[in-house]
């Protein structure tokens, strides 16, 4: 009897091992057949994931960067009450102080962005209008050129495409630029009231996130406790202070020297009377992060625009950001970012050097900070073995 029990489970077994194969391989065949399909929800559900969650990095980035100086202003503001009070700081007069300096750096961004639409925003807005209106008659100064420089390689034999194909390629492709700037505006009209909702509820958590970064950070440490062993824990806390260490005067440094760029840059094209100066120091200013790649992109920009006013113009206006960039690259950015990161120039550049030969613009972006920390565990490990 007990061997019967035993053969009839042992074959019950079987039976539904038998029966999870063939729902394993009926699972597989529907998901080969709808693979695109599936492919198409699981992007969606992902891109659908990261749109509902951006708020919340966006929050968690924006007080990142503003944490040092709310603490700046919540320190000044507790020791002026200390010093009219007489009275010792308490937990309640630190987090009073804490909210007063969240409202002070939340004043001074508000008048910050009140100035740039006021005084930024409207002359590049006008500018795109003007290049956007300019457009077609872009497009006919371009296709005589084109056939000016067309007509010269024929008249020396040299072989070249027609005249007709070349002209009509690349002012089709100067239209197309141009619609899609305005489909690009058009769009962003459109999505403006999710755009104000997640603005919204982006600067509240960067309140909360920026009054209660204490509390939060004591509780990512008890689940970092719960989770993992105590030797590993401690080694990734250590790693993540010295990446906040490093990132954080990293950008500190890359902001600054964006911001002297791009006013330099302005003012490099308004001494030339360049129609489109303050777009071009806009732009050159924001592509600057990018080591190399970013003064191109300027110039290429002043020269593109400059031409339609004249050669010289453009041509001037690419050389005198060329060559100003160039200083910026080799001299003044490495002095900024490698005073703050603790890199001396020549570093910097072997980093940048490297960094963009393995992995290209943000193997050139991300080069300086990873250096940065190669530089402070080079300087542990050679503590530890006594070297220095």
């Amino acid at each position: 009897m007990l061997e019967k029990l035993k053969l009839e489970s042992k074959y019950i077994r079987y039976g539904l091992y038998i029966i999870l194969a063939i729902l394993l391989l009926f699972l597989g065949y529907k998901i080969i057949d709808n693979g695109s399909y599936l492919i198409d929800i699981t992007k969606s559900n992902i891109y659908n994931f990261f749109r509902m969650i951006s708020p919340i990095f966006y929050a968690f980035l924006i007080s990142y960067l503003l944490f040092k100086p709310v603490v700046f202003f919540q320190n000044l503001i507790s020791k002026l009450y200390s010093s009219i009070t007489k009275r010792k700081i308490n937990d309640r007069i630190y987090k009073i102080s804490r909210v007063l300096g969240i409202i002070i750096m939340f004043v001074i961004i508000s008048i910050s962005i009140a100035l740039v639409i006021n005084f930024v925003i409207p002359p590049i807005v006008e500018n795109i209008k003007i290049l956007l209106s300019k457009l077609p008659e872009y497009q006919t100064q371009m296709k005589i050129w084109i056939e000016e420089i067309v007509g010269f390689f024929n008249k020396n034999n040299m072989d070249i495409q027609a005249t007709g194909e070349l002209a009509t390629g690349v002012t089709d492709k100067l239209f197309l630029v141009g619609n899609k700037t305005l489909a690009f505006i058009a769009n962003s009209v459109t999505t403006l009231s999710s755009l104000i909702l997640d603005l919204i509820l982006t600067i509240i958590l960067t309140f909360y996130f920026l009054k209660d970064k204490e509390v939060l950070f004591k509780n990512f440490k008890k689940i970092r406790d719960v989770v993992m062993p105590k030797k590993f824990g401690r080694a990734l806390t250590i790693f993540v202070n010295d990446i906040d260490e490093i990132v954080g005067k990293f950008l500190v440094a890359e902001i600054l020297d964006s911001v002297i760029v791009g006013v330099v840059s302005t003012i490099l094209m308004l001494l030339i009377r360049h129609p489109f100066y303050i777009l071009i120091g806009c732009v050159a200013g924001l592509t600057n992060i990018i080591p190399y790649v970013g003064p191109i992109i300027g110039a290429a920009l002043a020269f593109g625009l400059g031409i339609f006013s004249s050669l010289g113009l453009g041509v001037s206006g690419a050389i005198l950001l060329l060559l100003y960039q160039q200083i910026d690259g080799n001299f003044v950015q490495p002095k900024i970012v490698g005073d703050k990161v603790g890199l001396i120039p020549v570093w910097i550049l072997i980093a940048v050097l490297i960094g963009g030969s393995y992995f290209g613009a943000i193997g050139m972006i991300l080069s300086i900070p990873v250096a940065g920390l190669i530089r402070i565990y080079f300087n542990r490990y050679a503590k530890y073995k006594n070297i220095i």
